[in-house]
């Protein structure tokens, strides 16, 4: 009764409840952790065997019982459950192991105890199978070790693939030298704001460096990139509330600040103050400055493009007009974009040599009266936007190949005026910083001179102070070409720009020309004496002198007793237009000379 109902209701028992934890654990979708997972399969190892052990044991003691056929059912149960058994371990081979060896060895031993021909047979049969099923376990279980290894490889490799594509993307997002977000990143960003459904108001900035270039070309590219790492780190400090610092190339930088346009303000007044700052870079002490553009939005623009070339706009505002520091984007720049956007179509469809015409101003010797040069000015009436004063159009050139095209212009139509007048007097043509570095461009003045036959003596090249100083050395180079050919360098708006009296000795000049706005000033003392050391400097460099803007009588006496003998102005004439000066030009020279 006991090993035909109490044992086998016990087993049954013991294996219901392991059945139902497993259900269990498989209906929870339970996942153990790898310490528990250890925790379970050495359960399974050990609680596999003695519960195989029990089974068998039982088993072989049910063989003393019954007839020859319920002793072959017996002996059925026995290897089948067990051959069952070790495959359904196959994933844990120390487990099935130990369960055939507890269960066939102890199955064969009762079959040899029979001394029994059949049995023996029966055992034989099973010790045969029982290492089969063992190699085949291991050959699965191999097959699973490589599985799961590989699986583990992938996993590793994918990881490190993940890794390294997260790497390259924060370096394609990052700029080398400063560690700070790059131009790619600030576009992305720009775009994410914009199309972001809960976009609130935000700003974006670009700010320019000022005075870098020069610093980069005296000290060298090491100090240069140095000074461009310890802005980042000192521009880093400055952000708040979000706000983020991108470097978009060169010496520019990008700025998205979320929040209300004050929080911008504060923030770009910030950069722009710490910008003025000292630099120490090893024993030198190096000082530039920064101009800041923004645009905020959704005031500025909705639309990434549009918001990016406002705040451009508002930087150039802040860079020309301003003269650096902040410049936040307003609807009055809005109608001056417009306008500069009409201009710029109208110069893109613009026949230079119909639509250009010349005026001209004399220069003139104060003393002698004598019609010296004639600088030459162009004057634009477009059919599209009508007359456009060269302040306009001049700078949207610049910013475009535009400007060569009107220099070319300018110095062809100048090249005829020259045959209209006697030979004595000069021709001064301006040409821009655009034009100094372009080979193109120089290359086609000086063809356009040896076709004329014109003297190239006759020819003055006025270059601005702030065009020389954005390269002084590449400026010197191309000037001193221009003098082999025969051509005076005259330095026009002296004093306006940032030129040292070591650059201004470098250059290869023949002439100055002082600023109107310093001659306007004379009748205050400071304003006297500054004029007074310009003279002097020119006269110790062995530079002729001209002053711009002479309006009265009073200025001439002034500029006269100072030493300065070439003037030009209105009190001497007013800019004609180029047909005129032939028949103007004896009269002006009466009239100075008067």
């Amino acid at each position: 009764m006991v090993l035909s109902t109490a044992i086998p209701l016990l087993l049954f028992a013991l294996s219901g409840i392991r059945l139902f934890h497993w259900w269990r654990r498989d209906r929870l979708a339970e996942i153990p952790t790898p310490a528990e997972a250890r925790r379970l399969l050495r359960m399974i190892t050990i609680a596999g065997p003695l519960l195989a052990l029990t089974y068998v044991l039982w088993s072989i003691a049910l063989l003393e019982y019954g007839s020859p056929i319920q002793q072959a059912h017996v002996m059925i149960y026995v290897t089948t459950t067990a051959i069952g058994c070790i495959f359904c371990l196959s994933a844990l081979p120390q487990a099935a192991l130990l369960v055939g060896l507890v269960v066939i060895p102890a199955f064969i031993a009762a079959c040899l105890a029979h001394q029994d021909m059949m049995y023996t047979v029966i055992a034989v049969n099973v010790g045969l199978v029982l290492a089969v099923l063992l190699r085949v376990l291991f050959n699965s279980f191999d097959h699973f070790h490589q599985q799961v290894m590989s699986q583990a490889r992938l996993a590793r490799q994918h990881g490190e693939l993940v890794r390294l594509n997260q790497e390259n993307e924060r370096l394609a997002h990052t700029d080398s030298l400063t560690g700070l977000p790059n131009r790619r990143r600030f576009h992305d960003d720009l775009a994410e704001l914009v199309a972001s459904d809960a976009a609130g108001p935000f700003a974006v900035g670009l700010l320019d460096l000022d005075r870098f270039k020069p610093v980069n070309d005296t000290f060298g590219h090491h100090v240069g990139d140095t000074l461009l790492i310890k802005l980042a780190e000192r521009m880093r400090l400055l952000l708040v509330g979000g706000a983020t610092l991108y470097r978009l190339g060169g010496d520019e930088f990008g700025l998205l600040v979320p929040g209300n346009p004050h929080a911008a303000a504060v923030i770009g007044e910030r950069l722009c103050a710490a910008l003025s700052e000292p630099f120490v870079i090893a024993e030198l002490t190096v000082t530039v400055g920064g101009s800041l553009g923004i645009a905020l939005f959704p005031d500025g623009g909705t639309v990434a493009t549009e918001l990016f070339d406002r705040a451009d706009y508002a930087l150039y505002h802040a860079k020309r007009v301003q003269g650096g520091g902040l410049c936040i984007f307003t609807p009055d720049l809005e109608t001056a974009i417009r306008r500069d956007r009409e201009i710029e179509a109208a110069l893109h469809a613009c026949a230079f040599d119909e639509e250009l015409h010349l005026h001209g101003q004399p220069i003139v010797g104060a003393r002698t009266g004598q019609v010296e040069a004639i600088e030459l000015l162009v004057r634009w009436h477009s059919p599209l936007v009508g007359n456009v004063p060269p302040g306009d159009f001049i700078p949207i050139a610049e910013r475009s190949t535009l400007i060569h095209g009107i220099t070319l212009a300018v110095f062809r139509k100048g090249l005829a005026v020259a045959r209209l007048l006697p030979a004595h007097i000069a021709l001064s043509f301006n040409i821009s910083a655009c034009d100094l570095h372009s080979p193109a461009t120089l290359g086609a003045i000086e063809h356009e001179l040896l076709a004329s036959g014109i003297a190239p003596t006759r020819i003055w090249i006025e270059v601005t102070e702030t065009a020389v100083m954005r390269d002084p050395v590449a400026a010197g180079r191309v000037l001193q070409r221009l003098r082999r050919l025969g051509m005076k360098v005259a330095l026009d708006d002296f004093g306006t720009g940032h030129s040292s009296l070591s650059n201004l000795h470098q250059l290869p000049l023949d002439k100055v020309k002082i600023d109107r706005s310093f001659i306007n000033d004379l009748q205050a003392q400071r304003g006297w004496a500054v004029v007074e050391a310009m003279v002097g400097l020119c006269r110790a460099l062995s530079l002729e002198c001209v002053a711009e803007g002479v309006e009265t009588s009073e200025q001439l006496d002034t500029l006269l007793r100072m030493g300065c003998e070439h003037m030009q102005g209105y009190l001497f004439g007013e800019p004609l237009p180029v047909a005129m000066l032939p028949d103007a030009v004896p009269l002006i020279g009466h009239r100075a000379a008067a």
